[in-house]
């Protein structure tokens, strides 16, 4: 894979080369894990950097800067900019502040590394090839999944167990607002809300996949093991009442 970089200056091209430099030898042994762990066998042709406007307003309009197709990655590097889009998914809530300041001051170059490693870990052969012809019952999977792994990879243990807390403790905050719905309703339209509920699907779904995970004691490949079970079981289930979430 190579990097291309969408630029509008050369502070940025600057900036964007430094990130691909720094990240490119931890980055190649992540995508040999993928493909030895979890089956990744063909990926993006390039992986774009790019500024949140190029990323949400030129490229595409999927309001979050990191996102991928058969043929890229998209994604914005800075860690600013990640820092104030999840700082506003806590607009209009209360006694947030050690989220702010964790947001403020504790995002590394491992968890910005990590959204990109999401969006390799969505190339898993792993996950039904028909994926985007389905009902969409098993987006919620899918998302917390990469979620998962990535983190897994790129966070030491403290980082991952932060993180954690951290998404439990939104999540909670954000329940009465959003409502305690089915994990199912993952789809194309959560893109279409703001921050807070876009990240609120992504949080429930990747504490969930942490749950199952832990039940599975810590087998990944025995949880895509009953993942594959549902899909070709055609149990009338949904994927959150096979997993019992």
């Amino acid at each position: 894979m190579k990097f291309v970089y969408a630029v509008q200056n050369e502070a940025e091209l600057e900036k964007y080369s430094r990130f691909s430099e720094s990240v490119r030898e931890r980055l190649y042994s992540y995508i040999c894990f993928l493909a030895r762990e979890y089956q990744v066998r063909e990926l993006p042709r390039t992986i774009v950097l790019t500024n949140r406007e190029t990323a949400t307003e030129l490229i595409s309009d999927i309001p979050v800067p990191a996102y991928t197709n058969e043929y890229r990655v998209v994604m914005t590097p800075d860690r600013e900019v990640w820092s104030e889009i999840y700082r506003h998914q806590l607009d209009g809530l209360d006694h947030v502040e050690d989220l702010l300041t964790y947001y403020e001051n504790e995002l590394t170059e491992s968890h910005i590394l990590q959204i990109l490693g999401h969006e390799l870990a969505h190339h898993s052969e792993l996950f039904p090839d028909d994926f985007d012809e389905d009902d969409g019952t098993g987006i919620w999977f899918e998302e917390g999944m990469v979620e998962y792994i990535s983190r897994r990879y790129f966070l030491s243990p403290d980082q991952y167990q932060r993180e954690l807390e951290i998404n439990q403790k939104i999540v909670a905050l954000l329940t009465p607002r959003y409502g305690n719905h089915s994990l199912e309703e993952f789809g194309k339209e959560t893109y279409s809300g703001d921050y807070a509920s876009i990240f609120f699907e992504y949080w429930r779904s990747f504490l969930a996949v942490h749950q199952i995970v832990n039940h599975f004691g810590g087998d990944v490949l025995a949880v895509f093991r009953s993942y594959r079970a549902w899909h070709e079981s055609n149990s009338g289930k949904s994927l959150s009442e096979w997993c019992s979430v």
